[in-house]
């Protein structure tokens, strides 16, 4: 056998040695808690965030049930729990470890009445805003902002493990989407959650990286205000947590789910809002029902009035 021939063998050898430890990373992270999302089972994933995750979720559920046989044969829920302007730092005190008012009447009750029927997997598309100081602008500077990425981390966990305390039977987590005016800071978002990673905090794991699909495609997967996602946005969001999910179970990915994608990013229009008349329509066609609770009564007025982050 030739030099060049021994090199491409070996290189080819180390290609498959890096795809079998992949696909067995993503093996034991499903079965680490046993909760596989695809196992046939009944499943409630709860996706659990702010204004960026007000319309992905249906886009994965319709996903979801064209994987699985349509949605006469839904065995795999998705809901949303979400609140404009609520990053980690709102949902919870991350000094007394309790959560907010909106957690409790909205979160809690919502995952606890599922106790003894259905487990539930929580996917929480989230942010680190107000993490490190009263103003949101602040954030992690680089991979050298050793302390930041550490308290990151922390509060990450925290918010994670209160949610397993309530009764999750896991949590993926996936940091901001790409923020126009807040960058660095926001993509470095993700570093923090490698951080956490690396401490393999049980029945805790990492989702999709929402930031770099997202940043491309800036302005065009967001709405007018070059910030809140929109259709074309809810489809990129969608894809890429059916296709973390998939890869966590040791499942390939259907071609026709990144067609789906490609699909909007070149046909939709580029002024595609966020219309709340065009949403409910999907939702209908796709025989989704939401059931998001809704935040507490005093909040239900400045939600209204937020932009969200």
């Amino acid at each position: 056998m030739s030099v060049s021939s021994l090199r491409l063998w070996f290189i080819a050898s180390l290609i498959v040695i890096s795809l079998t430890r992949f696909v067995g990373a993503t093996e034991e992270s499903a079965a680490a808690d046993g909760m596989r999302v695809f196992s046939g089972e009944p499943r409630l994933l709860i996706v659990h965030g702010y204004s960026t995750s007000a319309h992905w979720w249906a886009f994965l559920q319709r996903k979801i049930d064209r994987y699985m046989d349509g949605p006469e044969k839904r065995v795999v829920e998705v809901q949303l729990c979400n609140k404009g302007g609520t990053p980690i730092a709102r949902w919870i005190d991350l000094e007394t470890g309790m959560p907010s008012q909106a957690w409790q009447q909205m979160f809690t009750p919502m995952i606890q009445q599922e106790s003894g029927q259905r487990p539930v997997i929580v996917l929480a598309q989230q942010s680190l805003q107000g993490v490190f100081a009263e103003s949101f602008a602040t954030g992690i500077r680089n991979n050298q902002d050793l302390q930041r990425i550490e308290r990151g981390a922390d509060a990450i966990e925290q918010y994670a493990n209160l949610m397993l305390k309530d009764g999750a039977a896991a949590v993926l987590v996936g940091m901001h989407i790409y923020k126009v005016g807040m960058e660095p800071q926001i993509g470095n978002e993700r570093l923090a959650l490698a951080e956490l990673m690396k401490r393999r905090p049980a029945r805790i794991h990492a989702g999709p990286d929402t930031w770099t699909p997202t940043s491309i495609r800036h302005p065009l997967a967001f709405a007018k205000d070059k910030r809140h996602p929109n259709f074309i946005g809810a489809e990129i969001m969608a894809h890429y947590w059916f296709e973390s999910l998939l890869k966590r179970d040791g499942l390939k990915v259907p071609a026709w789910s990144l067609q789906e994608m490609e699909k909007a990013v070149q046909e939709q229009p580029a002024e595609q809002s966020r219309g709340r008349a065009f949403f409910q329509q999907k939702l209908k066609e796709w025989r989704i029902v939401s059931r998001k609770p809704a935040p507490p009564r005093r909040e239900r007025k400045r939600q209204s009035n937020e932009n969200g982050l």
